[in-house]
């Protein structure tokens, strides 16, 4: 039974498709039998990377007119690809055959290869949350771009409010080397682990190589047109992680059977519709009011929403907002002056504050918000810096300095000094 994975991103342009086709290849080099499923139906990214115009695609398969084997493309390299599934991204679209048929088709797929690698769309849709909450594995792309951690963070948000919290990994992408891809994970970690309360796992990482580009322009897999390149050497460790973590031990139809509830609940909802179709009309209209604004804000009040749950129902809000309006809520000047105004005559907040600030600022480009030196000096030479506090800094620096480097420290007339003593007390 296959293991199925799904390769899924917050945001397009981050190389989903082409980590989801190497990963393949990579993984079908290694003798497994592996198949990538286009979920994207919106664009044709996987077409146009191995240079294949298909002939069918799985709408076909719905209406009746081809089996699932039919429409398969065998590429180079021994990859095995459904083409774009159109047809399948609503499944509550589909009529009670259609949905028997895919369940069918998915479940065929799951006995015929080792391994079924899920290209989804990009965001929060509906459709791609499905397809990746199909799979046994989900996989996020993300890359060193703020844009990608926020939408990679709300599209967790959302498949976790879907129950979605299990086996989630992240592949960073475009960075120089396995450091940089620490740094990356670990600030997108925390914020999941911190807001989310969802465990994401490290995967690996894609170097950045000039390689990727030339092989997309040559409607060429990097793996296949340059193997000995230093992003394909990620894709082929990353197959072999992989090989070895990523099991089907229970040997359970995860993808059909996914697909099979879903067409059951679409199945039980088209039958709850006919009956409130006969409902009289009052009973309608209270209905289609249920859900004023109004009815929610007092909804909320009513149950004591928790300091928690609210948070994270903001949270979310936001998310969706930002990926509607393509804009967060707040700007960065709000949220500074939000700040400012709450910390607003309290020293210590104040205080509390600037420390935070200046130590995420050191974390992300590792040096000092401000040059301690310059900093200092400016300090000695206002006027409220008097004479005795200069001298007692003196006297520290110089206890400072014994206690570093094991000797006193003396400035030059004072080396002179003892330079002229020793040569008397030889003479």
């Amino acid at each position: 039974m296959a293991t199925v994975i799904a390769i899924t991103s917050g945001k397009g342009g981050v190389g989903k498709t082409n980590a989801a086709t190497n990963l393949g290849l990579a993984l079908a080099a290694r003798h497994a039998k592996v198949c990538v499923f286009d979920a994207d139906t919106g664009l044709a990214n996987i077409n146009i990377l191995l240079g294949i115009q298909p002939q069918y695609t799985l709408e076909q398969v719905l209406n009746g007119d081809k089996r699932i084997a039919e429409i398969i493309v065998e590429v180079e390299g021994g990859l095995s690809v459904v083409p774009a599934a159109s047809g399948v991204r609503r499944c509550s679209d589909l009529g009670r055959e259609q949905r028997q048929v895919l369940v069918n088709a998915l479940a065929e797929l799951e006995q015929r290869f080792d391994y079924i690698l899920i290209d989804t769309a990009a965001g929060i849709d509906s459709g791609v949350l499905d397809f990746v909450a199909s799979a046994q594995y989900r996989v996020v792309v993300i890359t060193p771009e703020p844009t990608s951690l926020t939408d990679a963070f709300a599209l967790l948000k959302m498949l976790s409010i879907r129950g979605g919290k299990r086996n989630l990994f992240a592949l960073v992408n475009r960075v120089d080397d396995y450091k940089v891809s620490q740094k990356v994970f670990r600030r997108f970690q925390m914020a999941v682990e911190k807001y989310l309360k969802v465990n994401i796992h490290y995967l690996g990482y894609l170097a950045n190589d000039a390689a990727v580009a030339d092989a997309v322009s040559r409607q060429q897999p990097v793996v296949i047109g340059a193997p000995e390149s230093s992003v394909s050497c990620c894709f082929f460790a990353l197959a072999d992680i992989v090989k070895r973590q990523f099991l089907n031990e229970k040997n359970l139809p995860y993808f059909s059977h996914y697909w099979r509830k879903i067409s059951a609940a679409s199945q039980q909802k088209i039958q709850q519709h006919e009956k409130s179709s006969a409902a009289p009309p009052a009973a309608k209209q209270r209905e289609e009011g249920e859900f004023q604004m109004a009815d929610v804000f007092a909804w909320l009040e009513r149950r004591g929403y928790p300091e928690e749950d609210m948070r994270e129902l903001i949270t979310t809000l936001e998310s969706v907002y930002q990926k509607q309006h393509h804009k967060p809520v707040k700007s960065t000047d709000s949220v500074i002056a939000g700040l400012l105004a709450d910390v607003h005559g309290n020293e210590d907040k104040a205080r509390l504050l600037y420390k935070t600030l200046s130590n995420s600022f050191e974390r992300q480009f590792d040096k000092k918000i401000d040059d301690p030196i310059a900093s200092m000096i400016a300090q000695m030479e206002g006027e409220r810096f008097s004479r005795q506090e200069f001298s007692a800094l003196l006297m520290r620096f110089g206890e400072i300095y014994r206690t570093r480097f094991g000797v006193r420290y003396f400035d030059d007339g004072e080396q002179l000094l003892e330079d002229i003593a020793r040569l008397l007390q030889n003479k």
